[in-house]
């Protein structure tokens, strides 16, 4: 298989991963949030602190909505904001500890450990190579 096909399979399992833990119902009914809010929070963990106009500009949504989903998300404890040590005027968001207990919580097989059973050493040291070449592909 070339190395176009794999990653694209690689991809793909990955976001069905994420698809899935989207749609998951919780056993705690405090802790169901919608699919919708789920998305968000990833985009705001992964974004690493944006401001809440650096979230809407990033999702292509508009400046109340954005506003909206931030102060669902922060009534629900899933982030918090607090001021830019940059520019005291603006906010950042940025993920709780009940966010990542929730993430924990519905992590899928898909782990490093799945990725590393069945390498050796040299192997997983490959791996991890290649990894920060695809993460910074100009370092």
């Amino acid at each position: 298989m070339k190395i176009k096909e794999t990653l694209a399979k690689f991809y793909r399992k990955i976001k069905l991963a994420i698809y899935k833990n989207m749609f998951r119902k919780s056993d705690k009914k405090e802790e169901e949030i919608s699919s919708s809010d789920y998305f968000c929070l990833q985009c705001i963990y992964l974004m690493e602190k944006p401001t809440i106009s650096q979230f809407a500009n990033f999702l292509e949504i508009s400046a109340p909505n954005a506003t909206y989903r931030v102060k669902q998300l922060i009534k629900k404890g899933y982030i918090t904001k607090e001021k830019s040590k940059k520019d005291k005027r603006e906010f950042v968001i940025m993920p709780t500890e009940k966010f990542f207990d929730y993430i924990k919580n519905r992590e899928d097989t898909l782990t490093i450990n799945d990725m590393k059973s069945g390498m050796n050493e040299k192997e997983q040291e490959k791996l991890d190579k290649i990894m920060k070449i695809l993460d910074e592909p100009n370092a």
